[in-house]
């Protein structure tokens, strides 16, 4: 019946919009993972460049999608007690995608270059948080109909995110020890490291929106 089988009736497009919002999101992370070795890793800033600007496109394609649905459903397309906790979904995940387009814009605008000791540590990060976001899209399909147990998926979420933290407190271990960087650049390469990990962060939320709704539903 579909990915959000049994939450509207089968004339509603609410079903193809959501998945096509998730898979919006998805890729969005997929171009700011790209954009982010380019130039972290090969110091492509005209590529990277590039890529900033599918990102961008990609993200508000995705705020017009949500926008779209959140109109569907407060015009009737739910009962009314059933659209506030899926406009709650919808609206943090569209947070993943505004995260990462926020780091990529952080990154760039401010060329930020990183000691190759952080190197590393960054680019596991930057993995994470797209693999995180994969999570979260095979749970959202189960949370509206798939086969399988949602929970299952919260708590890898929150693993992961726990995952993260533990790798952004290796980063300002190693950057606070280096004696060749000055006050500034560390202060600025933690604003960087804030900026990236706010991706598993918006994740991590809406894991939470999920149980939510899961316990909900199960009561």
């Amino acid at each position: 019946m579909g990915l959000f089988k049994g939450f509207w009736s089968a004339e509603s497009d609410l079903n193809d919009m959501m998945k096509e919002h998730a898979d919006m999101v998805g890729e969005t992370l997929e171009k700011f993972k790209d954009a982010m070795h380019l130039w972290l890793e090969e110091e492509d800033l005209e590529g990277a460049n590039q890529l900033a600007y599918e990102t961008h496109n990609l993200e508000g394609k995705a705020d017009d999608l949500r926008r779209d649905i959140e109109m569907e459903l407060l015009n009737g397309a739910l009962l009314a007690r059933s659209r506030r906790p899926l406009l709650g979904i919808v609206e943090r995940t569209d947070k993943l995608a505004n995260a990462a387009e926020a780091s990529l814009d952080f990154t760039l605008l401010q060329e930020i270059k990183l000691p190759r000791e952080l190197l590393p540590i960054t680019k596991e990060i930057v993995e994470d948080s797209v693999e995180i976001v994969k999570v979260v899209q095979t749970g959202l399909e189960v949370l509206f109909g798939s086969n399988g147990d949602v929970l299952e998926y919260t708590e890898k979420i929150e693993q992961m995110e726990g995952d993260i933290d533990d790798l952004e407190r290796d980063f300002v271990q190693e950057l606070f020890g280096l004696e060749d960087l000055e006050l500034a650049e560390k202060i600025l390469l933690r604003q960087f490291l804030e900026s990236l990990v706010e991706i598993s962060d918006r994740a991590e939320d809406l894991s939470d929106e999920m149980e939510i709704i899961t316990a909900t539903r199960r009561g």
